[in-house]
Order: C-alpha cells, then structure tokens, then sequence
C-alpha cells in the first residue's frame, strides 16, 4: 500500500520554485488552441510506515539500464515530462491517481528507497513540436533523474492535427476528420513526418544523462476514438483510426528504443491485440484522458518492464 503526497493544490503557483513546472489544467485534449500556465508540482512517493521523501538529489543512471548499481541509500528521482496523458488533472478524471505516481510507488516498493516524483507534463495540447522548444529548459530536472518518463503520444498524431490529412473536420467541436481523406498513404507520410522530431527528442533526453545508468520509458498511443459515443462512428471509420494508430505506435516505440527507451505498449493493452477494441472504462469520462483504472494499467504495464538498474 502507498501514500501519495500531492502538492499542486496546496501551495500557490506564485510561490512555487521556479525550476520546477506543471502547466495549470485546462479541459480537453483533441483540436484546441494552445494555452499556457505555468505551475509547479513536486510529489513524493512514500511507503506507509517509511520515514517522508529525503532532501538530497538522485544518483545517477544511463540510456541503457545496465549493471551499474545506484546506491541503497540514494533517493531517488523520476521525471515525467509530456502532454495531458501523464499529467492527470482531477477536471478529467476527478480521484483519480496518476501512473506517473503509481510508478514512482511501485519503483520505491520495490527498491525500499524513497522517490521523489517530479511531474512536468502540461495540460494545455501540447504538440510533440512543442515540447521540442520546451526541452532544453528541462535539462537540469532531466539531468538528475534517475528515472525518466515521456508521454507525448497524443496530440500530433494525425487525427488530432487542424486539417488532419489536409482535409476539414466535423462532428462534435470539430474533432472529427473528412474520412475520404485518411488513406494509409497519409498514415505512413504521417509517422514518418514525426520520425525525425521523436529521434531528437529522445536522443536528447537520453543524452541528458550522459551515459549514466537510467530507466527510460516511454508510451504509445490508445485509440480513444472507437467506442467513443457521440462520434457515431461506422466500422469502416473505426479501422481507419486503427491504421493510423498501427503506423503511429510503431514509429513511436522503433524511434524511442533506438536510444535506450522500452516503449511501454498502451495501444494494445487499451485496444486489444488488433488495435480495433473500445477502450471502454480505461478512459474518464470526457473518453480522451485516463480513468483510474486507466492508470492504473499503464503504470501495470511501465511495471512489468523492470527495474533495472533501481532495484
């Protein structure tokens, strides 16, 4: 069992340090303009009877998890950086504990050191361009981590973009694409489109650890579009998504372990073994954003992938 210290609603944004950044919630994550409001948020993640998060920084980790150990009686650090996915904003999901969280809770089981959890991901449509320009103001946090996680799966893929495929959109606010427009040609121009901006994101996030021993984890994309009710969307719609989803996740996932990341596969936990299931009560309620139960199979999955060299 794990207690969770939350401090996003407890201390005003205005006396927040400012090497540490979360972006304020703002609702919904298909088609919006990009807001931004910077706020802070630092989470310790602490065993029941175990003495609170310790005050020192993270020892050091690499791209690879290798057998170079950390030592026991080092703190901990895991870093998340990404979109609305990781970031779990109780206007989505209200109650709801993150797997960002439930990560940090699992790896500190597990190694019976203390992890500090340091969430830098924005709720405000961030676009995998995006966190590109953003990234070099996240060096220091990345540099000191011994954990890192990326989630920025969401927002740039095709059928979320403003003129998805090069056609218009339909259906409720405007989150739905033209259909005749999304041929498997587009799908593959798509991820190959992103296949380069990936490759710099995570040769540079694994680079700001410098070779040393680090979890480097990643995740794919679920399909929150079958199932979803107030898009009525037909069969031959539905395997559309699933096509787009296929060529998206695979470039996601080959891009991410060419620099040491294991890809944690969302899509066909969420989705089922051919990508085409519902994902049904795995997503809150506005079925973009996780539910907990969503969450907490993804940190199942991110589990399931070792500790190495934590523990």
């Amino acid at each position: 069992m794990t207690q969770l210290t939350d401090m996003t609603d407890a201390v005003d944004s205005a006396h927040q340090p400012k090497t540490l950044r979360q972006v304020h919630p703002i609702r919904g994550v298909r088609p919006v303009r990009r807001t931004r409001f910077v706020h802070a948020v630092v989470l310790c993640a602490a065993l029941i009877g175990l003495a609170g998060c310790g005050g020192g920084g993270g020892a050091g980790s690499s791209p690879e998890p290798s057998g170079s150990a950390i030592p026991t009686s080092a703190q901990l650090q895991l870093v998340a950086i990404g979109d609305s996915i990781p970031y779990n904003s109780p206007d989505d999901c209200p109650g709801c504990e993150g797997f960002v969280n439930r990560y940090g809770a699992a790896i500190q089981s597990v190694s019976n050191r203390p992890v500090q959890v340091t969430n830098l991901s924005q709720h405000n449509n961030l676009t995998l361009p995006g966190l590109l320009e953003e990234l070099p103001t996240f060096n220091d946090q990345l540099g000191a981590a011994d954990i890192i996680v990326v989630g920025i799966a969401h927002n740039s893929f095709e059928l979320n973009v403003d003129r998805p495929c090069g056609g218009g959109r339909h259906g409720p606010d405007d989150a739905l694409p033209d259909w005749s427009k999304l041929t498997p040609a587009c799908a593959k121009a798509s991820a190959a489109k992103y296949r380069p901006q990936f490759d710099t994101l995570f040769g540079q996030v694994a680079a700001t650890r410098a070779g040393k021993p680090t979890i480097l984890r990643t995740i794919n994309r679920y399909n929150d579009y079958i199932g979803w009710q107030d898009a009525h969307l037909t069969p031959a719609e539905n395997q559309k998504t699933v096509v787009f989803l296929n060529e998206w996740n695979t470039m996601l996932c080959q891009t991410a372990e060419q620099h040491g990341f294991q890809c944690a596969d969302i899509y066909h936990a969420f989705n089922g073994p051919d990508g085409s299931k519902a994902s049904g009560k795995l997503l809150a309620a506005d079925y973009t954003h996780p539910s907990d139960e969503g969450n907490a199979k993804i940190a199942e999955i991110l589990t399931k992938q070792g500790y190495k060299p934590v523990a």
